[in-house]
């Protein structure tokens, strides 16, 4: 199936998967215009892109779909990745997330976020009907695995204090942070990594963020894309720049998936050709490597696998 798999905006920016590879080694990627214009009054009303006329890429890719289809403006109408769906769809500001409770109308919900030694530590709260704070702290290696986490109930008041114990209890601990601080959620964190690559003028990024500059300065330092030079020995190599953390969409995607849009590794494909040629089905390769059927059998396309699971994806492209 094609899907729209990369775009640039009006920066010149280019996001999503641009190099990724078409199932037929042969095939070029087709281009194409999308001017984004998301409901009114919707969450993706408030997307970085909103109201962009948006350069896309688009083919038949072994990426994971997303929920939408989105219609160029020549007509055409294509299903977007769901990295691409995440990217245009996240708003500025906090996430949302909606209540896990059935029947009752959903909840806003705080998502606050930093990246630290190649982690991510996300802290979401939600409140209830009374006034309660479910309080949830996450701490996710670069490969969006769960590595710690810390779940409770809470009131409002509860949180100031508990900052306060949590940032006393941390050795080395420095001094608390400003009331003035800014407060970085997620969706602003991750756009603050897209326009630094574009524009290194500290000074333009805070107003743009509406901060100070040493805020913007402190925040690149959390996400390491600089590094602290007064922490640098003379002759000390900088170290690479940690993979980007998937999104809260990514990031439940794999709660289903756990390997979810990640790469495909030399010996995983070597491994589902020779699973698929012992037979096995693609709901069950599905199982083993933590990847919808979808992508299972655009992955034995593209690796030329023989069996019923091949068989049984050459079909469904007919």
């Amino acid at each position: 199936m094609t899907h729209i798999y990369a775009f640039r905006d009006t920066n010149g920016q280019w996001h999503g998967d641009p190099d990724a590879a078409p199932v037929n080694p042969a095939d070029k990627p087709s281009r194409g215009w999308l001017t984004y214009q998301p409901v009114p009054g919707t969450p993706e009303a408030d997307s970085p892109f909103a109201g962009q006329t948006l350069a896309v890429l688009y083919g038949v890719t072994d990426l994971e779909p997303g929920p939408v289809i989105y219609q160029l403006d020549n007509g055409g109408q294509f299903q977007a990745t769901l990295y691409v769906h995440a990217l245009l769809a996240t708003p500025v500001g906090a996430a949302v997330i909606p209540s896990q409770c059935h029947g009752q109308t959903p909840t806003p919900s705080l998502e606050n976020s930093l990246t630290q030694n190649n982690r991510l530590y996300a802290l979401t709260v939600t409140s209830d009907a009374s006034g309660h704070l479910t309080t949830e702290i996450t701490v996710t290696n670069n490969h969006g695995e769960i590595q710690g986490e810390l779940r409770g109930t809470l009131n409002f008041t509860d949180l100031q204090p508990l900052a306060r114990l949590l940032h006393a209890t941390a050795p080395n601990a420095g001094p608390p942070a400003s009331s003035h601080d800014k407060t970085w959620s997620l969706a602003d964190s991750n756009r603050l990594a897209s326009r630094y690559r574009v524009e290194r003028d500290f000074g333009t990024l805070a107003k743009e963020f509406n901060c100070r500059r040493n805020d913007i300065y402190r925040r690149l330092l959390e996400l390491e894309l600089i590094t602290d030079p007064a922490q640098r020995r003379p002759g000390q190599p900088v170290r690479p720049k940690p993979a980007a953390a998937p999104s809260p969409i990514l990031q439940q995607r794999r709660l289903q998936y756990s390997n979810s849009h990640a790469r495909w590794t030399e010996q995983e494909e070597a491994r589902l050709a020779r699973h698929c040629a012992d037979g096995a089905p693609v709901a069950q390769l599905s199982q083993e490597f933590g990847r919808s059927e979808l992508a299972i059998e655009s992955r034995l396309l593209k690796i030329g696998a023989h069996g019923p699971a091949a068989d049984q994806a050459r079909l469904n492209v007919l």
